[in-house]
This record gives structure tokens, C-alpha cells and sequence, in this order.
């Protein structure tokens, strides 16, 4: 999992001290959930992983929904700090950038931080209207990475056929998680299922066409 990103709204983390603290208890909130899960979390056991009092805490976050949020907020914006360099390298064409994109994502689904905190993310989002339009909004900004890097690649292809192009792949890779992701079963075959998806989707994208995608409706 890549580094957590605060995103500069939370009041008690304009200064250096403040930010600290903040990116501390955030970490520590993630690392629980890792290893315990969400039904374990609790300000308490963040608390004591900080090596501070509840009380302290409480003038950080004032309630665990509050916390939980802001560490989604943090955990997803940290992947766009992985991505943007990707994107506005201009040496790397957009197959190249694509290539890189899926490659990186791919490896961040083997630790063990991804594999044990998305599942859980999954899970709050079905019961969280905040956390699940945390985890949309980061899905969509990825397919719409995708979707502008897949009509680079084929400019035959509509907007409307590398969205659904993007849906596909964003869903197939995140589908990885379960099989080769940390621990899992076929984590073995990691770095080789890496490379038959990069090579699948570039392959996918080169070759089809509006028809092909969208159906005979078009």
C-alpha cells in the first residue's frame, strides 16, 4: 500500500507537530484494520497504538466515523502520488504509461497492507455513504485514466468504448486481489500474471473497435 496523503483539511494539522500526530494516529487506524479488521476497530485500540489517552485523541477526531473517513480520504489520495509521475512523464508514450500504470496497481495488490485493507474498505462502503463515495470517487478518477490513455493508444475508439474498456480493466485487476494478492493461494504467479495482463489489455485495446465493444446497437 502506498504511503498515506493527508489532504490539508483537517484543523489540526496545519503545523508540523499537528500533521505528524494526525499522520500517526492515521497510520495507526490503517494498521489495526489491517491486522485485525474493521469489526475490531475502535478509538481505544488506535489510542493505544499511538501511545496516547482516548481523550487525546478525541481532539484529533472526535468520533470513529470521523477518523475512519479521513483515513479513506488519505489512503486513496495516496495513490495519485504514484500515478501523476507516471502520467506526466514525456518520455513514455501512452501504451508505455499504461503498461507502467497496470504494472504498479498490480504490485500494490501483493502486500499485505492492499490485500487485507480493500477488502475491509469494500465492506465499510456497503454500510458507509461517506466511504463509499470515497472509494467511487477514486475508482472513477482511475477508469478515466484508463479511458484517456486507451483512445491515445487506439484513436479509432469512442469515449463511450474506452469507458467501458477502463470498467473492464480496472475490474479485472482489482479481481487479482483475491488470487495472487498477500497470502493468498496463487500468490506465486504474481509477477507472472502481471505480465499476461499487461500484455492482454495493451493487446485488447490495440485491437478492438466500436463495434466490437459497444455491440451492433452503436
Amino acid at each position: 500500500m502506498k504511503a498515506l496523503s493527508l489532504q490539508g483539511g483537517h484543523v489540526q494539522a496545519k503545523s508540523k507537530k499537528g500533521r505528524n500526530r494526525v499522520l500517526k494516529i492515521l497510520t495507526a487506524a490503517r494498521d489495526l484494520i489491517v491486522e485485525e479488521g474493521f469489526q475490531s476497530f475502535s478509538m481505544r485500540k488506535v489510542a493505544d497504538r499511538c501511545g496516547i489517552k482516548v481523550g487525546n485523541l478525541s481532539y484529533y477526531y472526535a468520533s470513529k466515523d470521523a477518523l475512519i473517513h479521513d483515513l479513506v480520504d488519505s489512503v486513496l489520495h495516496g495513490y495519485e502520488e504514484i500515478w501523476n509521475p507516471i502520467l506526466e512523464d514525456e518520455s513514455l508514450c501512452a501504451e508505455e504509461k499504461l503498461s507502467a500504470l497496470i504494472k504498479v496497481i498490480m504490485d500494490d495488490l501483493g502486500t499485505k497492507e492492499t490485500t487485507r485493507f480493500f477488502p475491509e474498505l469494500w465492506v465499510m462502503a456497503t454500510h458507509d455513504d461517506t466511504v463509499r463515495k470515497g472509494q467511487k470517487e477514486i475508482y472513477r478518477k482511475i477508469r478515466a485514466i484508463i479511458a484517456d490513455l486507451v483512445v491515445k493508444i487506439n484513436p479509432k475508439l469512442n469515449l463511450k468504448s474506452a469507458e467501458v474498456i477502463a470498467v473492464f480493466i480496472s475490474s479485472s485487476i482489482e479481481g487479482h486481489i483475491i488470487f495472487t494478492g498477500y497470502n493468498k493461494a496463487c500468490n506465486e504467479f504474481a509477477t507472472q500474471t502481471t505480465g499476461l495482463a499487461i500484455w492482454s489489455f495493451i493487446s485488447l485495446v490495440k485491437n478492438m473497435n466500436n463495434e466490437m465493444v459497444l455491440g451492433s446497437k452503436l
